[in-house]
């Protein structure tokens, strides 16, 4: 699938726009919020880089057994 110069600028032109006018709002929302609203969503923020990083860990983790099961039947095929 090809894609055009055109439609390609068209697309990042509408991301950079959107991007700009979801940051506008943000900083209008933050001065208004009070410190219970602040809390709460700083602690969702907290909550959602936790989580990506134990995603991230996961998979790092199940490579790392995946090695330790190889390793281990090597070391038992070598035994036989």
């Amino acid at each position: 699938m090809t894609v055009s110069r055109a439609d390609l600028r068209r697309f990042l032109d509408g991301h950079r726009a959107a991007d700009a006018r979801l940051r506008e709002e943000t900083l209008r929302k933050l001065p208004a919020l009070s410190t219970d609203e602040a809390r709460a969503e700083y602690d969702s923020l907290c909550r959602v880089w936790e989580t990506s990083r134990l995603a991230a860990d996961a998979g790092r983790l199940d490579h790392g057994a995946i090695d330790e099961r190889i390793a281990l039947r090597r070391r038992l095929a070598r035994r036989r």
